[in-house]
């Protein structure tokens, strides 16, 4: 669901701003360090509670604040905000006091590209199995719970075996631990699959070339010769050794090939990065679809990836896709797009 009223206050090098936004385009233009990106971070505060950009809360927080503060209103009339200071965070939904993250998110998905989205090619498995799960928070009513589900048992699990404990205490936290596991591989591989003919479609809309067909696999954590169950009962000693599950979806992966070669090698970096925007452009595509609000976009600096046809191509898409983007950039900019010049922490309003 798109905002229609914005307010920032206490980020970052920002002066204290209302915007007014439009459903659709919104350019935030304006030399490098001007606090283009600080508008984005503030919109992302508020849907996720943390920064993209630091894990330190009090880099957000303007020197000589107290705390940032931010607060939207939907144009469905929802209204939302969040003030975080270094140690302690409050939020507030429509006039209740809300401390679960979940709320925010549920009610303000988002999909964000940045500098760094090519993490999403070459990083950790962590980072995709992330991905996968963010995207089927949104789509898939209950997972969160499975999600959880699994999480405790695996906490119970784990410290049993730090502690050495017996047979009889583990085959009591084991059947959950499967069932559970088995819901989080299923759901999770049928969304590596919608996403796989997602980012296929995409790729050839946008023009994004590639050295080769590109092959998505969900890895489900343990070795595909052998089923969970059977694993976890033959290395049960082994991971009592080590204190820890050694298998099961904690250590899965989505594995991506390009031209029957890993992704994240055979790629280079411009075209992990494009790679990276097509699967964040289709988890847009696919919250658009199935999640109970539409998304927003937030796309950060993306003159400096993309020459300017692929922009152009981009634009002419989010335009299609009549969805709220909030785009940066030290220029350029779209006449049907709602245009803010940002310099020096203050922001206005092109007319």
């Amino acid at each position: 669901m798109s905002i229609e009223w914005l307010s920032l206050r206490g980020l970052r090098n920002l002066a204290p701003v209302e915007l007014l936004p439009t459903p659709g385009l919104n350019w935030l233009q304006g030399p490098n360090g001007a606090g283009k990106t600080s508008v984005l971070e503030g919109i992302f505060l508020l849907a996720r509670g943390r920064s993209f950009r630091t894990a330190n809360i009090s880099g957000l927080i303007q020197h000589g604040a107290e705390a940032v503060s931010v607060v939207a209103r939907r144009r469905d009339g929802c209204r939302l905000g969040i003030e975080r200071q270094v140690r302690q965070w409050r939020g507030r939904i429509d006039g209740r006091d809300c401390q679960k993250v979940s709320e925010f998110a549920a009610r303000l998905p988002l999909v964000l590209v940045e500098p760094d989205s090519h993490r999403l090619v070459d990083g950790a498995p962590r980072q995709r199995r992330q991905y996968l799960d963010w995207l089927l928070f949104h789509v898939e009513h209950g997972y969160l719970l499975a999600w959880q589900r699994f999480a405790r048992v695996l906490r119970q699990r784990n410290a049993a075996l730090k502690a050495g404990g017996d047979d009889a205490v583990l085959d009591a936290l084991e059947p959950e631990f499967l069932s559970t596991a088995a819901e989080l591989n299923r759901l999770r591989r049928r969304q590596a699959d919608a996403v796989a003919g997602e980012v296929e479609t995409l790729v050839q809309t946008l023009g994004f070339a590639l050295p080769g067909r590109l092959d998505f696999r969900y890895r489900p954590g343990h070795p595909a010769d052998s089923s969970l169950e059977r694993i976890v009962a033959k290395r049960r000693n082994r991971d009592r050794e080590r204190g820890f599950s050694q298998h099961g979806p904690h250590r899965a992966d989505l594995v991506i090939h390009c031209d029957g070669h890993p992704a994240a090698t055979e790629l280079s970096r411009g075209q992990q990065k494009l790679l990276a925007m097509s699967m964040q452009l289709a988890g847009l595509r696919l919250l658009a679809e199935k999640a109970d609000w539409p998304p927003m976009l937030l796309l950060d600096d993306p003159v400096s990836e993309l020459d300017a046809r692929h922009l152009a191509r981009l634009l002419d898409w989010l335009e299609q896709a009549e969805l709220q983007s909030w785009v940066t950039a030290t220029a350029g900019g779209r006449d049907t797009a709602t245009m803010f010049h940002v310099e020096q922490g203050r922001i206005r309003p092109v007319v």
